[in-house]
C-alpha cells in the first residue's frame, strides 16, 4: 500500500508528524506533498527540521492568494501528482484550503481519501474552515473522529457508521514527543524577557480578525486591557495590515515575528494564560493544562470549554478580563491518550477495523419501565448483549413473551427483533456486566426527591459489579446526588467503578424517536469515563453527545423541566388574570405571541408527568432565599382547585353527575403519573358524583370506566385530556370542552337532569 500525505500550513505538519513517524516506524510506501500555502519558512518550513520530519517529495509552492484562486492552483498542481504516483490513499489534515483541495482531487480520480480531525464543527458559516470540513467530511473515505462528539456530528449528517473512526488528536501525539526537546532547546523567554507565569501569551490570524483594519483596531484595544504583560508572535499578513493603517501597539505588548515549534511550546508552556482565535491553540493550551481565553463567539473544539479549559468572549473587553481572572480547577485532556497516529495508519492498513460504532461492552439496565426498556431495546438493536433487571415479575414475564407493558409505537416491534437475536433478555435479578444503567422512578415525598428506588437499584448491583464498571444513572435526580450518596456507597465496597449520570430526556408518545435523535448529555467523574458512557450511547443515538461533569449533568434537565415550568405558570397566571378582568385569554395569548420575540405557551389545568411537575422541587430542594421557582410550581399545583371551581361555574345548578373525559397527564399517551385530572376528578367528588373514562390509561387512582358508561349517564361531559379521538366522537350528553376551562369567556353550560 502507498500512502499520500498532503500538508500545507504549520498546524498541518506539525499534526501530520506523527502519521509520518508512524509511516518512517513501519517502513511503508509513502510521500509528503507540501502544498506550501503558507509560503515563509519560518510559518512552515522550520517546522520539518524541527519535528525531525523528511522534506517533501513535491512542493507545490502555491503561496498566499484569495480562497477559489489558492483552491484551483492546488488542484491543478496535485492532480498529476496523483495520477503519475498512484497512492492507493491520500491523507489530509483540519480545514484548510490544501485540505478541501487535496479530497476533491483524490476524490475525481478514485484515490480513497482520509480525513485527519473529522467532524469538528463551528456551525459558523461565515468561516471559510467551516464549508473546508465539511466538504472534506463528505467525500472522504475515512473520517478520523477526535472524539464522541464529532462522530456524533457526523453521525447526524447522515455519514455511515462504518466510514467514521474515533481515534483521537494527533495533535495530542505530538506535544507528548516534543514537549521535553522544546524545554531543552529554546530559548524563547530568555530572548524576549518573559518570566514564566508572569505574560499572557496572545495569538490571533483569523481573517474576521486581522484581515481587516477596524477589527485589528478591536484587537488591539483588547491587548490593552489585558492586565498584564503580553506576547504576541504576529503573522506577516497582520504585520502589513498594522503597517499600511498605521496602528499603535500598546505598551504592554511584547510582539515578535512568527516562531518555530519548539519556541512557540514553550511560550505556550509557560504563559498564565492564552488569549486566542485558532482552534489548534486551544486543544493545545487544553492538553498542557494552561488556561485559554477565545476571541471568537463559537468554536469547533468545544470539549475545551466543556472541561473548564476555555471560554469563549468574541472581541468584549469585560468579557476576557473576567475569564482571565476566573477561578481555575484542573481538568482531563479529552483528546486521547498520544496513540492516534498508530491508530490511523492500523486502520488505514486494514480495511476490516471496526469502526467506532461497535463495542464490546455487555449491559445491564435496571428498571424496565418507560426509559428503560426502550433504552435496553435500542442498546440491543446494535448488536450489544443487554440484561433487563425489573423486580416485577409480572413485567418481566410479559416482557419476554414479546408484550410491551405500556403503550409506545414502535417499542413491541425491536422487542420482537431483540428477542429473536438473543441479544436482550428480561429477568428479576440483575446480571453481571460491563456496563450497568439505572433507569428507575425517582417520585416525590413532601416536595423533596425520594432517592429510595435508585438508591435500592445501585445496592442490588453491589453484589455483580466489579472494579472497571461504569454506573449511569439515567433516573432524574437532585443535585450531588452521584457525589454525595451514590459514590460512597460504591466506595463503602472498595469498589473502583467509574460514574456517569445520563438524564432521559424524552416524551411519552414520541419516546423511541427522542431517544435516538435528541441530543444527549452525559456528566461523569472524569473525562474518560464521560466518553466511555458517551461511546456507549453513540451506538443507536443520532443527536449529538455532550459531555460534561456530574453536578452539571445532574442540573441540565432539571434547569430543562423548570424553564418549562415557570412559563406555564406564566400563562396559568394570564388566565386567572383573564378570569377577573373578563377577556380571552386565548385570542390575547395569540396575538402576544404575534411579536417576534415572544412566544407565550397556552394555559391549562395544571401540570403533570414524572418531569416538569417534580424537576423544579429536585432542583430548589436543598437552595434557601430563591423563590422564584418554588412560586412557579405552587401556581401550577394549584391549577386543578381552579379548574375545578370553574367546571362549578360553568355547568349550572341542575349537574348531579359529571363524566370526566381523559386522566392522563397530556393527550394521546397512557401515563397518568402526576395527572392534575385526578386532583380534578377528587374535589368535584365531594360535590358531584363523578366517572372518569380514559381510551389509553390502564393504571388510576379512581376507577375507570368503558365510555358508554359514562355518556348518557353524565348530566355532562368534562374533557381533562383532550385525546385527539374525543375530537371524532359524538356523544350524547352536553360536553365542556377543554379550552372552555381555561378561558373565562365560555358560555354556561346546564346539565340534562
Amino acid at each position: 500500500m502507498k500512502i499520500a500525505i498532503l500538508v500545507g500550513t504549520r498546524p498541518e505538519i506539525i499534526k501530520m508528524a506523527p502519521v509520518i513517524r508512524e509511516c518512517q516506524k513501519r517502513k511503508l510506501d509513502y510521500l509528503i506533498i507540501h502544498s506550501k500555502q503558507h509560503y515563509s519558512e519560518k510559518l512552515d518550513g522550520i517546522f520539518f527540521s524541527e519535528l525531525d520530519l523528511p522534506p517533501p517529495k513535491y512542493n507545490l509552492n502555491v503561496g498566499s492568494g484569495g480562497h477559489a484562486n489558492q483552491t484551483g492552483r492546488i488542484l491543478i498542481a496535485l492532480e498529476p501528482i496523483l495520477m503519475s504516483e498512484k497512492p492507493d490513499v491520500l491523507l489530509v489534515q483540519g480545514d484548510t484550503n490544501t485540505v478541501v483541495a487535496g479530497a476533491l482531487a483524490a476524490n475525481k480520480l478514485h484515490i480513497k481519501v482520509g480525513h485527519v480531525e473529522a467532524g469538528l464543527r463551528s456551525f459558523d458559516q461565515t468561516m471559510p474552515e467551516e464549508s473546508n470540513r465539511i466538504i472534506a467530511d463528505h467525500i472522504s473515505d475515512y473520517r478520523f473522529a477526535v472524539t464522541d462528539l464529532q462522530v456524533g456530528y457526523l453521525k447526524k449528517e447522515g455519514i455511515p457508521e462504518s466510514k467514521i473512526f474515533k481515534v483521537g488528536n494527533t495533535i495530542v501525539d505530538a506535544l507528548f514527543s516534543h514537549r521535553g526537546r522544546a524545554e531543552k532547546t529554546s530559548q524563547i523567554l530568555s530572548a524576549l524577557k518573559l518570566q514564566t507565569k508572569g505574560y499572557y501569551l496572545f495569538t490571533s490570524h483569523r481573517a474576521a480578525n486581522v484581515d481587516e483594519p477596524d477589527a485589528l483596531k478591536e484587537i488591539i484595544q483588547l491587548i490593552a486591557k489585558i492586565p498584564g504583560q503580553v506576547c504576541w508572535p504576529i503573522h506577516y499578513r497582520t504585520q502589513k495590515v498594522l503597517k499600511e493603517n498605521k496602528i499603535d501597539l500598546p505598551g504592554n505588548l511584547t510582539w515578535t515575528d512568527p516562531v518555530g515549534y519548539s519556541d512557540f511550546l514553550n511560550m505556550l508552556s509557560n504563559c498564565a494564560a492564552v488569549i486566542t482565535d485558532s482552534g489548534g491553540v486551544q486543544e493545545e493550551a487544553c492538553i498542557l493544562g494552561v488556561p485559554c481565553v477565545t476571541i471568537r463567539d463559537s468554536t469547533e473544539r468545544p470539549e475545551t470549554v466543556d472541561v473548564g479549559a476555555n471560554v469563549l468572549v468574541h472581541r468584549n473587553a469585560e468579557a476576557m478580563v473576567a475569564a482571565l481572572n476566573r477561578p481555575i480547577t484542573p481538568w482531563t485532556n479529552p483528546f486521547g491518550d498520544g496513540h492516534t497516529a498508530e491508530r490511523i495508519i492500523n486502520i488505514v492498513m486494514d480495511q476490516n477495523v471496526q469502526p467506532v460504532a461497535q463495542t464490546q461492552d455487555t449491559v445491564c439496565v435496571v428498571g424496565l419501565g418507560y426509559m428503560g426498556l426502550p433504552t435496553s431495546l435500542l442498546f440491543a438493536s446494535a448488536g450489544i448483549k443487554v440484561s433487563g433487571f425489573d423486580v416485577s415479575e409480572k413485567k418481566v414475564n410479559e416482557i419476554n413473551g414479546g408484550r410491551c407493558p405500556f403503550e409506545e409505537a414502535g417499542i413491541p416491534e425491536l422487542l420482537t427483533a431483540a428477542l429473536k437475536t438473543g441479544n436482550f433478555k428480561a429477568q428479576t435479578k440483575p446480571a453481571a456486566a460491563d456496563v450497568f444503567v439505572v433507569a428507575v422512578p425517582t417520585p416525590h415525598e413532601n416536595k423533596k426527591c425520594d432517592l429510595s428506588f435508585v438508591l435500592s437499584a445501585v445496592t442490588s448491583l453491589l453484589p455483580v459489579m466489579k472494579d472497571g464498571n461504569l454506573l449511569i444513572i439515567e433516573s432524574t435526580i437532585k443535585p450531588k446526588t452521584c457525589e454525595d450518596i451514590v459514590l460512597p456507597i460504591l466506595l463503602s465496597k472498595k469498589l473502583k467503578v467509574e460514574v456517569a449520570h445520563c438524564p432521559e430526556r424524552a416524551v411519552p408518545g414520541n419516546t423511541l424517536h427522542e431517544i435516538v435523535h435528541n441530543d444527549r448529555i452525559v456528566g461523569a467523574m472524569s473525562p474518560e469515563s464521560a466518553q466511555r458512557a458517551a461511546r456507549l450511547y453513540s451506538t443507536f443515538a443520532k443527536g449529538a453527545i455532550h459531555q460534561t461533569n456530574l453536578v452539571t449533568a445532574e442540573c441540565v434537565k432539571l434547569m430543562e423541566n423548570t424553564f418549562r415550568d415557570v412559563n406555564i405558570a406564566l400563562a396559568n397566571e394570564f388566565s386567572l388574570i383573564a378570569d377577573k378582568l373578563k377577556f380571552d385569554v386565548s385570542a390575547a395569548i395569540r396575538l402576544a405571541n404575534k411579536h417576534p420575540r415572544v412566544d407565550i405557551l397556552q394555559p391549562g389545568i395544571g401540570v403533570g408527568g414524572h418531569c416538569i411537575a417534580i424537576d423544579p422541587w429536585f432542583l430548589t430542594e436543598d437552595i434557601a432565599g430563591l423563590d422564584l421557582i418554588r412560586t412557579a410550581r405552587e401556581r401550577n399545583d394549584d391549577m386543578p382547585r381552579c379548574i375545578a371551581e370553574r367546571i362549578c361555574n360553568k355547568i349550572g345548578s341542575k349537574v348531579e353527575r359529571i363524566g370526566i373525559l381523559g386522566v392522563s397527564y397530556k393527550p394521546d399517551v397512557d401515563d397518568a403519573r402526576e395527572s392534575p385530572a385526578l386532583e380534578v376528578a377528587k374535589l368535584l367528588a365531594k360535590k358531584y358524583k363523578i366517572r372518569c373514562h380514559d381510551p389509553f390509561v390502564k393504571e388510576f387512582d379512581l376507577e375507570l370506566f368503558p365510555i358508554e358508561q359514562v355518556d348518557g349517564w353524565a348530566d355532562v361531559l368534562v374533557i381533562l385530556s383532550n385525546h385527539k379521538i374525543y375530537a371524532s366522537k359524538k356523544f350524547g350528553s352536553p360536553l365542556l370542552l377543554f379550552d372552555k376551562l381555561i378561558n373565562a369567556e365560555a358560555d354556561t353550560i346546564s346539565g340534562s337532569a
